[in-house]
């Protein structure tokens, strides 16, 4: 029995200038488990545990592919989110005076009683250009940089009480190595 492997097909007279290959790899992570940050627990961005994975891409001009989701609630006030590569926030908004860079942000108000009730979604994709060959960890922080006395509860929400009305949720990352 005869086996051919190759980790990229050519067409003889070459790719047409511009064009890339394809996806070569691809590594997901599913979160079913809950995480918080507690309130007091500071203003700093924290890693969700368990919402991580690694590739390492065959060639450093690969991109990675970068899609995610996550479900989020609070108990009040401004939380924030941020796609990372390794130490480095990707995704997010420009440098203006003291507004915080996001991936994604909401605002749950304690005054409105039913906001404590609810699990946010938030999504989206990114082309990442690493530029290595070494191996790269995507993650998802969270933080409450106005206010450390804010909660976040990532796959549930505040009023988790034992009743069926009260959801679990699941999120999940995934990266694809695309030939640049």
């Amino acid at each position: 029995m005869s086996e051919l492997r190759t980790n990229r097909i050519i067409p003889r007279d070459g790719l047409p200038s511009g064009s890339s290959g394809g996806i070569i790899q691809v590594k997901s992570v599913t979160k079913t488990d809950t995480f918080s940050k507690a309130s007091g627990g500071g203003t700093s961005f924290v890693d969700v545990t368990g919402l991580s994975v690694s590739i390492t891409p065959t060639r450093s001009d690969s991109k990675i592919l970068v899609c995610y989701d996550m479900g989020w609630g609070s108990d009040s006030g401004h939380c924030s989110c941020r796609m990372m590569r390794d130490s480095t926030p990707i995704k997010i908004g420009d440098a203006v005076g003291n507004r915080t860079r996001v991936t994604g942000q909401m605002h749950f108000d304690a005054s409105a009683t039913n906001d404590k009730y609810d699990i946010e979604q938030v999504s989206g994709t990114f082309l990442d250009s690493p530029a290595t060959t070494s191996s790269v960890t995507y993650k998802m922080q969270v933080g409450t940089p106005y206010n450390s006395d804010y909660s976040i509860f990532v796959n549930y929400h505040f009023e988790d009480s034992d009743a069926s009305w009260a959801g679990r949720g699941a999120s999940t990352i995934t990266v694809m190595e695309v030939s640049g």
